[in-house]
């Protein structure tokens, strides 16, 4: 009885509720955009990696945002809209540097420049960085649920 109790008490607070389903984003070879090393570190690089379905290739469009792995911000390092740049895993707030639009299959940040997969290398662990939108396989994306 106590048990059910329990139970009972837990759902009802919503504890037991599982999030909302985030999005994959597709890119390269079919491979997703992952925060390496699933490490919610301000820094931690974003990487190319085959789609296993862990929490730390899921990501929410919010509000300009593109939401991460430990409720983080994909972020364009040091507000920096030189070709290159490398892109991270950051705390959200509110600077250019954490926000996106999605235009057609591109994903466009500081600069007017896209979400790129770097020398258009498809391995695992390839890093991803801001280049300029060229609409070549390295810089077209896709989501899905």
């Amino acid at each position: 009885m106590r048990l059910a109790y329990f139970l009972a008490l837990f759902l009802m607070l919503g504890l037991g509720a599982q999030p909302a389903a985030a999005d994959q984003i597709v890119g390269l070879a079919g491979k997703c955009l992952n925060v390496s090393g699933a490490s919610s570190a301000d820094g931690t690089p974003i990487i190319l990696y085959r789609c296993e379905g862990y929490d730390n290739e899921e990501w929410e469009f919010r509000n300009g945002r593109i939401i991460g792995f430990g409720g983080k911000c994909l972020n364009v390092q040091g507000n920096n809209s030189a070709n290159g740049t490398p892109i991270i895993l950051y705390r959200c707030h509110g600077g250019p540097n954490e926000m996106w639009r999605r235009d057609g299959r591109q994903i466009v940040g500081l600069g007017g420049k896209c979400l790129n997969v770097e020398n258009e290398n498809s391995a695992d662990g390839a890093r991803i960085i801001l280049w300029p939108c060229e609409n070549r396989p390295n810089d077209r994306w896709s989501v899905r649920r």
